[in-house]
């Protein structure tokens, strides 16, 4: 790994750290509202009382659990998210236009920066090897998306940053044109994800930040919530279970 890349993978593990800090911080105003919460409850001894709030819980579970649904619906359609251009895609899309744009110099070498132009509209600015993206660039889509990060081999690979249409927006690591290791995806819904990807989908350890304010922190697989989590509501409720394809299972 070249000194370059060394750096480009320090910052992008600030990123992450910060992001889960700000996550940590959430979880533990969650704790302190299940507290209050709970003493607030220990002061109500009344049986009626007792038996009227289970009505309510039970209501509101089933309440939120129409409303996790439209959640997931709207997640399962943005979790597997891909970028423009296949792998395919760059092996055909023809150059129409080459050019050196400029020299920058890093540490005891010089980088040379290109600008190329395909046959689709497409624009390439950075490094080449061997007449291949390959290092650090910038990919402008003709659809208005863009991808900012490294190249390997003609291909997005490593670190990097996308800039969806829609106004969704990925960072973190790529491989071989697909979301792949650790990232973060914010939705333009407002929605965020924090966690593991493979093949552009959630899948492995990842958090879930609800725009409404639940986030659900868990296992995931194929982009739906699989294995053990645990669901935290905005109204202060706490469900820790087992999920299969975004299903929590009774016990």
């Amino acid at each position: 790994m070249s000194d370059k890349q060394k750096e480009y993978k320090a910052c992008w593990q600030q990123a992450v750290d910060a992001a889960e800090k700000e996550l940590e911080q959430i979880y533990s105003q969650f704790i302190q509202c299940d507290y209050e919460l709970q003493k607030e409850n220990s002061q109500n001894k009344n049986e009626q009382e007792i038996r009227d709030q289970d009505q309510n819980e039970r209501y509101g579970l089933d309440n939120n659990s129409d409303g996790e649904e439209d959640q997931q619906d709207q997640i399962g359609q943005q979790s597997n998210i891909a970028t423009s251009t296949t792998k395919e895609d760059f092996v055909v899309n023809q150059e129409i236009k080459r050019e050196l744009i400029r020299e920058v110099p890093f540490k005891d070498e010089i980088l040379y920066i290109y600008r190329i132009n395909y046959q689709n509209g497409d624009i390439y600015e950075g490094e080449l090897l061997n007449d291949l993206k390959d290092g650090l660039g910038t990919y402008y889509y003709e659809n208005g998306e863009k991808y900012d990060g490294l190249f390997s081999d003609d291909l997005i690979h490593g670190y990097g940053k996308y800039y969806f249409i829609g106004g969704h927006k990925y960072e973190g690591d790529w491989y071989q044109g697909e979301k792949s290791g650790m990232g973060i995806l914010d939705f333009s819904t407002g929605d965020r994800y924090i966690g593991e990807f493979y093949k552009d989908a959630f899948d492995g350890d990842g958090t879930l930040e609800y725009k409404n304010g639940d986030v659900f922190k868990g296992k995931w697989k194929k982009g739906k919530k699989n294995g053990n989590g645990e669901m935290r509501y905005k109204d202060k409720r706490i469900v820790i279970g087992e999920w299969i394809d975004d299903e929590l299972q009774q016990f």
